[in-house]
């Protein structure tokens, strides 16, 4: 496992993460996202996240190469394809629980995957998140409403040794 950094997105990100988003595999499993990747729109997101939550730049030396964050109480992440298959979404997704649930009282968090991804979906299921609704939501990427497994994570389950 390489040696992973977490910081706050910054402007100087700006080629990372459009260079990241301009892959449709990445862009087809977010939702809000447009495609094909638009400059501007990716611009609008190099900045410190200011919401309820956090979203962090998930860095290798220093240039990010994915991100991860706890908005709302939901958990979002995206990695760049070259990084995929090395552990690398797993170790962020569980740094990003930890924080999630050491900094707020929430007694849960969720996590949401499009039907067409059974990776994320382990993901979630190894981080110990539950199903516990199926809806249809509209996919900026994609156009259209596409079918979404919505997942729980218990804090007391997460907190269990």
């Amino acid at each position: 496992m390489p040696d992973l950094t977490y910081r706050n997105i910054r402007s100087d990100d700006f080629d990372d993460l459009h260079t990241m988003v301009s892959h449709w595999s990445v862009t087809r499993q977010l939702g809000g996202w447009p495609w094909p990747a638009d400059a501007d729109f990716t611009r609008s997101r190099c900045k410190p996240y200011e919401g309820d939550g956090f979203v962090w730049a998930v860095c290798l030396d220093d240039h990010l190469i994915g991100s991860i964050g706890v908005t709302n109480g939901d958990l979002g992440y995206m990695l760049n394809p070259a990084h995929h298959g090395q552990g690398i979404m797993r170790h962020a997704a569980r740094t990003a629980v930890d924080h999630a649930f050491q900094t707020t009282d929430r007694d849960h968090l969720t996590g949401s995957t499009w039907y067409d991804n059974p990776t994320s979906a382990r993901l979630l299921e190894r981080l110990g998140f539950v199903h516990w609704q199926t809806t249809y939501i509209r996919s900026k990427a994609r156009g259209f409403p596409v079918l979404v497994h919505h997942r729980r994570l218990a804090r007391v389950d997460w907190e269990r040794p």
